[in-house]
């Protein structure tokens, strides 16, 4: 190739290259603009401040202030009942009776042994341990009858002694003798009657045990200082029915205050404390429960590290149920000048809250925690300071900085708008 071709070759593809260029500029400069987007329409609500309750939220269980099974202390057959499910029982009322028959007869076999032990006494009850035995007849006689066989060896001692004596050596011996006899007399006189009175203790402690065991085929419910009364959650035996000792018949409840336990992790350990108010939420009632905080764990348990916290609530009304499982909450303190907005104010997303206020006629986002909802608004309690309103509606179509054109708010703020 020539150099005059290859010059023409060159200005030939610069040429054509302008050209193209020159159609392509042509073609963008003829295309329309892309229109901007318009501002996303909202409605805003107000954001109100107050004073905040802070509480700990806690799960447990309600239980009686008292729960006591009442079993049998004697064998027998089950003559009557008195107390059914659901009955109310005042302190020491009778709920059964065990056949008393043979008990019966056993605390009067008792009661004839011992009056023939005081029979034989002469006396009419066991003395007191400062009794004065020589005072029993018995004892008396021998005492007697040992001095007169001293006074008569003493007479007879000085007639012997006589020069010659008046008596012979045998009848002295035998009056010797007679006395020492009259002397070991009263000695065991004074052994039986501590004998008797051993065995009249002894047959006493038999019928009082004989009485005892009469008085417990009465079924009873425990003694109440106050007047308060049982209620029966559990009737486990049937008239009729043989019963040994130590059989289950009966579960009482004292309900009219009841506990609530349940556990908290050890981070509130240092927020919880006795006296502090608690309530309880009940299942078709609109007001909870109100109690107090009476006893905390000084420990924590090292495999849930949690302790274990106890509340007392008055149940007069019977609101509460031993047994039900219960979510509650406990008052620690109050947070001031706490922000609450609606709840259509808030948009979650994998756990994210958020909520947007606007400035210069753009939205705000603030990423927010949450706290206590209460009816159609919820507290919260970090990320959102300073704001006196919040979008209501359109809260999908919002990002930070998107211009938004704020509408009349035209109906409640109870659920938010996608």
């Amino acid at each position: 190739m020539t150099n005059k071709g290859a010059q023409s070759t060159v200005v030939f593809s610069v040429l054509a290259a302008a050209v193209l260029t020159g159609l392509s500029c042509s073609k963008h400069d003829d295309a329309p603009a892309k229109p901007a987007r318009p501002p996303v329409k909202v409605q805003m609500a107000p954001v109100v401040y107050s004073d905040l309750e802070q509480v700990i939220e806690v799960v447990g269980t309600l239980y009686g202030e008292e729960d006591v099974t009442i079993s049998s202390k004697v064998s027998g057959r089950v003559t009557s009942i008195t107390a059914d499910l659901g009955d109310r029982v005042a302190g020491a009322a009778q709920l059964a009776q065990i056949d008393p028959t043979d008990y019966q007869l056993a605390v009067t076999q008792r009661q004839n042994a011992l009056q023939e032990s005081l029979a034989k006494l002469g006396l009419k009850e066991i003395p007191p341990e400062s009794f004065d035995i020589t005072q029993v007849v018995t004892v008396q006689r021998a005492s007697s009858q040992a001095a007169n066989a001293q006074a008569k060896l003493e007479r007879a001692r000085k007639l012997f002694e006589q020069k010659p004596p008046l008596i012979s050596e045998q009848e002295f011996a035998d009056l010797a003798t007679a006395s020492e006899v009259a002397k070991r007399d009263f000695d065991v006189s004074q052994l039986e009657v501590r004998s008797l009175l051993a065995t009249a203790a002894s047959r006493r402690s038999e019928l009082a045990t004989a009485q005892e065991q009469l008085a417990n085929t009465r079924i009873s419910a425990p003694p109440l200082v106050e007047n308060r009364k049982y209620a029966v959650a559990l009737r486990s035996t049937s008239t009729g029915e043989y019963v040994r000792e130590g059989t289950a018949m009966f579960r009482l409840l004292l309900d009219d205050q009841i506990k609530f336990r349940g556990s908290l992790p050890e981070r509130y350990f240092q927020s919880v404390r006795v006296g502090q108010p608690m309530r309880v939420s009940l299942q078709g009632e609109p007001e909870p429960a109100a109690g107090t905080v009476s006893r905390v764990s000084p420990a924590i348990d090292l495999a849930t590290r949690t302790f274990q916290i106890e509340a007392t609530f008055n149940n007069s009304k019977q609101r509460l149920r031993p047994g039900a499982f219960v979510r509650g909450d406990i008052a620690i303190g109050v947070r001031q000048n706490v922000p609450r907005v609606p709840k259509a104010a808030v948009l979650s997303f994998a756990g994210v809250n958020k909520v947007y206020s606007v400035r210069d006629g753009k939205a705000i986002e603030h990423t927010i925690v949450l706290g206590q909802a209460e009816g159609d608004v919820i507290a919260v309690l970090d990320g959102l300071k300073d704001q006196s309103e919040v979008a209501i509606t359109g809260l999908s179509q919002l990002a930070n900085q998107v211009a938004v054109e704020i509408q009349p708010t035209t109906r409640p703020a109870t659920s938010p708008a996608r």
